[in-house]
């Protein structure tokens, strides 16, 4: 997939700059991820590339005399060329991780190995909503693969674009000159329409727009164009050496003024691109070019991909391994040294010789046959023992989810409260030496049922809400208990639900991510506007439905909500325009003191599961309640009993004493920073019912 072009006289003059330049592009984004903590630009330059070197070899066979139309044999051959080396990176990071880093799995990292294999990593980095970050204990060690999911995308596309001028060509006797005229043209048009659709937030964009193939298609679509244009089209020589050197300056100045990955692919990336589009558009004699073409670029062009994929999951387990919050410096020279070296075994031992390498076949041609007849050869039977191993390891790759489902759901089963009570132990329930549960590596991927199709989340609209058959508890029940709030209600529902079946009252969920219902005037900025508009509909709603009661969080740190900072508790503006609405519609409340939120000594956020994963002490996963909660309930001021307004301190849930540990009864508390484990919370029933049946009973009203 290299491009030759015509010297003066005609022959064919192999562009070995440009596979410098990639190596070049490459080794600016092992530099920049390792040392710098930020994007470099050399990723783009990488897709220009390869739109110019697979989208221009496509459209030129499909140019040729007597093209194959067997749309096999185009797409084989490229999965011969990306996916061994990347089945064998994924399947030895997931080994490093299972084997090193186990706190690292997660149902989301599970779900991006499966992504990255189908070559669809970067729309599900975009629905899980990961921004594009630094190096870190928390970074996915795939994150990397998105450019390698959008590249994938591209060659599916130039694959159909190359068999469409094909039939055009060879079946519809379309000229061949103006096939390519036309061509250029629609590329121009995809070119200029993506562009636009990249740049539709202006110089700053979304972590969506960074990874979406649409915004990505303009950088290979202009690669293309640059390949099928008319060789003459060039700068002239005595210019070449400067702009060669010029374009390398802008390539490498990229990621030192440009400070924000969310930059890319908008009207920043033009800087890197139009470096590189100076050095394809040179003479390749220049000095510069020479230089692009000596043995060690061209050594590090041709590992480039399979350095591309071994630095970033060696940097991300590595860090995690040495419990550093971001790599050492002597950390990311070993890391740079071994993908190198990695880089060059693979791509010698796995790239190498499972490639195609001889040309594509044309229609008459019998490639069936000949692949049968190279089966005599020493060489044809050990590509066959590699495709079969290649085979088998992007099958563990896929297994990968269906055994972490296994796991989840044997891990999700109900726990034996004579052995893990959890927060039945503070009504008295003793809990034996034994070891805690859930599975602090597993519990993430455990998710309360109402998260399940009866929960309103983030990208949806104001007016979005969920099924009329949300309903929990005892359904046929005429007494009527709301669930509202944000993520934080979401697990408190199953206890709810349990009670509700026991006691005769139903339970419905008005719950939104990132959403705790806030009304009124107020001007913080703890949630969104479509927030507030959502919160608006949700109480017309409840208002409508005249429900026996309300139940809702009553304090939270301070914040945005799904971001809070570590705070002592307080009550928001917004929940006493809440409260107040309430109670002028003569609607009883109970407020329960939010859970806390786990914060290391140096106030930054901290999963307690994966703290006891990576092999610290109980204590020091645990948190001061002086950090976490005011002396008094800040909520019982404004919800003292009257009115139908109660408010409970459930502070002692949480924490016993001074402390608010990981772990009460023998059951893990969180399912992550700030969110209560599935187990813990159905350990909480009795405990909640203890509240709740004194305030039914003062509400007069009905339940078993």
């Amino acid at each position: 997939m290299n491009l030759a072009v015509p010297d003066k006289k005609g022959a064919s003059v192999y562009r070995y700059d440009l596979d410098g330049l990639r190596g070049f592009a490459i080794a600016l984004v092992v530099f920049f991820h390792v040392f710098v903590g930020r994007v470099s630009g050399g990723v783009d330059v990488f897709l220009l590339l390869s739109g110019y070197f697979f989208l221009g070899s496509q459209v030129r066979y499909a140019l040729r005399p007597n093209p194959s139309l067997n749309p096999f044999w185009p797409f084989w051959r490229t999965a011969r060329r990306l996916v061994p080396a990347l089945a064998v990176v994924l399947v030895a990071a997931l080994l490093g991780v299972m084997f090193f880093v186990p706190e690292l799995m997660t149902t989301e990292l599970v779900n991006q190995f499966v992504a990255s294999i189908l070559y669809c990593q970067n729309w599900m980095l975009s629905r899980q909503d990961a921004a594009y970050a630094a190096a870190g204990v928390e970074t996915s060690p795939l994150q990397h693969l998105w450019s390698m999911s959008v590249q994938g995308q591209f060659y599916f596309c130039a694959i159909v674009l190359g068999l469409i001028i094909a039939i055009a060509v060879s079946k519809l006797r379309v000229d061949a000159q103006k096939a390519r005229s036309v061509t250029i043209g629609v590329l121009t048009v995809i070119t200029i329409a993506s562009f636009l659709y990249a740049s539709r937030f202006g110089i700053v964009g979304t972590p969506s727009n960074y990874y979406s193939i649409f915004s990505r298609m303009w950088e290979m679509t202009l690669g293309g164009i640059l390949a099928l244009i008319p060789r003459g089209i060039t700068l002239p020589q005595r210019y070449s050496a400067a702009a060669t050197g010029l374009g390398m300056v802008m390539i490498a100045i990229t990621g030192v003024i440009i400070p924000t990955s969310l930059a890319f692919p908008g009207p920043l990336t033009l800087l890197p691109l139009t470096g590189a589009m100076l050095v394809i558009l040179s003479s390749p004699t220049n000095a510069v070019s020479q230089l692009l073409s000596s043995p060690p670029f061209q050594w590090l062009g041709k590992s480039a991909y399979s350095l591309y994929l071994w630095h970033w999951p060696l940097l991300i387990i590595s860090t995690a391994v040495g419990g550093y919050d971001t790599p050492p410096v002597w950390l990311g020279v070993a890391v740079i040294t071994a993908s190198l070296v990695l880089a060059h075994l693979t791509h010698t031992f796995v790239e190498e010789p499972l490639r195609q390498h001889g040309p594509r076949p044309r229609a008459m041609d019998k490639p069936v046959s000949n692949a049968r007849e190279s089966l005599r050869t020493p060489a044809g039977r050990g590509r066959l023992a590699g495709g079969i191993a290649v085979s088998l390891l992007v099958v563990s790759t896929l297994a990968v989810k269906p055994y972490w489902g296994g796991q989840i759901d044997d891990a999700a089963k109900p726990l034996d409260p004579a052995t893990h009570p959890g927060a039945r132990v503070l009504l008295g329930a003793e809990a034996p030496d034994v070891e805690a549960l859930p599975d602090p590596d597993l519990i993430a991927g455990i998710f309360p049922p109402i998260g399940d199709g009866c929960m309103v989340y983030l990208p949806e609209g104001p007016e979005d809400f969920v099924s009329d058959e949300c309903v929990y508890g005892d359904r046929e029940a005429e007494t009527t208990v709301v669930l509202a709030g944000g993520s934080h209600v979401e697990p408190l529902g199953i206890p709810l639900d349990e009670l509700g079946q026991q006691h005769g009252f139903k339970v419905i969920p008005y719950v939104r991510q990132e959403c705790p219902i806030m009304l009124g005037d107020f001007e913080d900025d703890t949630v969104s506007d479509v927030c507030r508009e959502w919160s608006i509909n949700a109480f017309d709603r409840i208002i409508e439905l005249d429900p026996d009661l309300v139940i809702s969080t009553s304090t939270r740190p301070a914040g945005h909500a799904g971001a809070a900072v570590m705070t002592q508790d307080m009550v928001p503006d917004g929940y006493l325009g809440f409260w107040e609405a309430l109670r002028e519609n003569n609607i009883p409340f109970l407020g329960l003191r939010d859970n806390p939120w786990i914060f290391d000594g140096a106030g930054d956020p901290m999963d307690p599961n994966y703290c006891l994963s990576a092999g610290e002490a109980f204590e020091d996963c645990s948190m001061p309640r002086e950090l976490v909660y005011e002396p008094v309930d800040p909520a019982s001021e404004y919800l003292d009993g009257t009115d139908g307004m109660f408010s409970v301190d459930s502070s002692d849930w949480y924490c016993i004493g001074d402390t608010c540990p990981p772990a009460i009864g023998n059951v893990y508390i969180y399912r992550d920073q700030n969110h209560l484990s599935n187990a813990y919370s159905e350990s909480l029933a009795p405990v909640m019912w203890e509240v709740i049946k004194p305030i039914l009973d003062e509400l007069r009203v009905p339940h078993t």
